[in-house]
């Protein structure tokens, strides 16, 4: 209760800060991907590698960071964090914090429901470019999609939409 009230009030601090102020310029492309996650979700990383592979020319770099609320699957796979990588004074572990402060062209947000650490996440993470869902606080991104994450459908086909006008620009 304590540790999230602390969380709380560290996220609230870290979101001011970060405000989105990105400017596309004609040149962008994407070559780096972050993708956050939230494991309850019925995806995986192979979704989102070959999405990107049919629509991008190039090769794309990835980057995941998965966020559970059980702590069943953490040992078992790469790049999955939890309430207790974040320190009681809002620190976040090594690990986690490399993983946000490698800058990435596109960061997609790929969760909906209202968790204060995947939006936290989503925050400290250093991005060109974000891509999210309407259910969050609109602010966190720079594209916001108006339908829920489990729409797996018309995910790829409004994300499809977005990287070719990306990639015409």
């Amino acid at each position: 209760m304590i540790k999230r009230l602390f969380h709380s009030i560290k996220f609230k601090n870290d979101f001011n800060k970060r405000i989105s102020k990105n400017v596309i310029r004609s040149d962008f492309k994407i070559k780096s991907v972050r993708v956050v996650i939230d494991k309850t979700l019925p995806v995986d990383e192979n979704y989102f590698r070959n999405l990107l592979r049919e629509i991008t020319d190039s090769k794309v770099y990835f980057t995941f960071i998965k966020f559970s609320v059980s702590k069943e699957n953490l040992q078992r796979e790469k790049d999955c964090y939890d309430i207790n990588h974040i320190s009681f004074f809002g620190k976040f572990a090594d690990k986690l914090a490399k993983a946000c402060k490698r800058k990435v062209d596109l960061q997609i947000n790929f969760f909906s429901n209202d968790n204060l650490y995947l939006k936290w996440i989503a925050i400290k993470s250093e991005n060109k470019l974000s891509f999210g869902f309407r259910k969050i606080d609109i602010r966190i991104n720079d594209v916001i999609f108006d339908f829920l994450p489990f729409q797996t459908d018309i995910f790829e086909n409004e994300f499809r939409k977005y990287i070719n006008v990306l990639k015409t620009t």
